[in-house]
């Protein structure tokens, strides 16, 4: 099995070298899909009820990288994160407000990489967090489809626009997390973020295709972030009767309530258990509605004949509690916060349908896009290609390590435990062997002493700002 595997690796290396340097052959295209908060709930994760047909789709013709960890579960620092290649710690953004060229000027985005290297980068809905004109030679407008100047780039949650649709729904009534409500739309889908973002996407690529140029577009959509507003059909998937909440044993290890937003947190305290069932199935909901969003932009590359020649790398942006901890949030660091979905396809990929176990992290992604368009990546960063995964499931890694922050909270993620420090005092060692679900702190425990002293020892050579 391992002779058969070199060789296939070998066959693909080959197939990619063919594609990006032979001068007769066209670069390949890049579309990079980012979803808002999306989990790993979803069926090629194995989640028993929760549908997504079109990633199973792109599964099939691609890798999942089933342990790939965001290195920031909350929207601005993961997003500069994995469009820099840095981590937080090393670009020094630690929060959703500071915009990434404030902290490094210079900064050679993902996107700005291509874009210097002949290739029209467009940008549709939520890719950065803040926005960034420099990485983009187009940014489209989600809502109508058309182009805005390049210095006017839409809000992403833009007045009046989901107001416009009906349908029944609730909120919590605690002003401190006034967007936290879901609605199941019974009219004006046109309206959703997400219809509108995939409609602005098909419009970009049927430019693309008329001009014929290399192209990396970057697809930000909403959905499953809140507030949780998807059509009706899709809150109908999900009877409230076969959801169940996650459930905390009586003997669980507690958790100190700095390792939480206690704003939030007092708020979903406050949810009756009705409401909780609500909200887990209308984050469902968003995800299978996202899906079907994502399946009309791929429908659509390949009726333009683009679908062979293109780059698909799908990612969340983060991983969510939904309901895990009883926390209905991210920005924590847990597992169920800080893992994401990760789907990567390439034309002629040879291992399709394929997943890997290995640790990666979300920083990987831009030295792995940079490589398999044959372009040279800024030297300076943390990420590490996967490239060799793609080749080979289980080639070896030179870092086996995930890192993730929060704030002045760290933690990081071997093929076994999870380790965090948190900034408030106390820290915690889950074995994920045996305790998937992260119960049971054994941090203090004599017996698991030489395992803290190595993690703790990792956590230690995080990169920091100012460092």
């Amino acid at each position: 099995m391992k002779t058969l595997r070199i060789i296939t690796g070998l066959i693909f290396c080959v197939g990619i070298a063919c594609a990006n340097n032979n001068s007769s052959s066209k670069p390949y295209n890049v579309l990079f899909v980012v979803a808002d908060d999306l989990n790993v709930d979803i069926a090629s994760y194995g989640h028993p009820q929760v549908r997504t047909p079109n990633l199973d789709r792109l599964r099939a013709r691609g890798m999942q990288f089933n342990r790939a960890y965001s290195q920031y579960p909350l929207c601005n620092p993961s997003r500069n994160s994995f469009l820099t290649g840095l981590y937080p710690g090393t670009s020094g953004n630690l929060n959703n407000a500071d915009h990434i060229r404030d902290l490094i000027p210079d900064i050679v985005t993902l996107p700005q990489l291509f874009k210097q290297n002949g290739y029209r980068t467009v940008s549709t809905g939520k890719v950065f967090h803040h926005r960034d004109p420099q990485s983009w030679n187009q940014i489209s407008n989600m809502y109508t489809g058309g182009l805005l100047p390049m210095d006017r780039e839409p809000r992403f949650y833009q007045q009046g626009q989901e107001a416009k649709t009906k349908g029944e729904g609730a909120m919590l009534s605690d002003e401190t997390v006034p967007w936290f409500e879901w609605r199941s739309v019974t009219e004006g889908e046109e309206y959703l973020k997400d219809f509108q973002v995939a409609r602005a996407t098909m419009n970009r690529i049927d430019e693309i295709a008329a001009d014929g140029v290399p192209f990396f577009l970057g697809v930000g959509f909403a959905r499953p972030h809140d507030p949780y507003f998807a059509p009706k059909r899709f809150f109908d998937m999900y009877p409230l009767e076969s959801l169940q909440l996650p459930q905390t044993p009586a003997d669980a290890s507690p958790v100190p309530d700095h390792a939480f937003y206690n704003v939030f947190k007092a708020a979903f305290d406050k949810m009756t258990y009705q409401q909780k069932l609500e909200a887990m199935r209308a984050f469902y909901a968003g995800i299978s509605y996202m899906d079907e969003q994502f399946g009309r932009i791929m429908e659509h590359l390949e009726s333009k004949g683009l679908l062979d020649s293109t780059v698909i790398v799908f990612i969340g942006d983060h991983g969510y509690q939904i309901g895990d901890k009883d926390y209905w949030n991210k920005a924590v660091l847990f597992e169920r916060s800080c893992l994401a979905p990760m789907l990567i396809a390439t034309p002629d990929m040879q291992l399709k349908g394929e997943s890997t176990n290995s640790i990666v992290e979300f920083i990987d992604i831009y030295p792995t896009l940079a490589e398999l368009c044959n372009l040279q990546a800024p030297k300076n960063l943390d990420g590490i290609s996967l490239v060799p995964l793609l080749e080979d499931p289980a080639a070896p890694r030179s870092r086996k390590i995930a890192y993730s922050y929060v704030n002045a909270d760290r933690s990081v993620r071997d093929s076994r435990y999870r380790y965090t420090v948190w900034k408030g005092g106390g820290h915690a060692l889950w074995d994920h062997e045996r305790d998937p679900d992260e119960h049971y702190n054994l941090a203090d425990n004599p017996e698991y002493a030489a395992i803290v002293k190595r993690m703790r020892g990792y956590i230690e050579i995080m990169p920091e700002p100012n460092k």
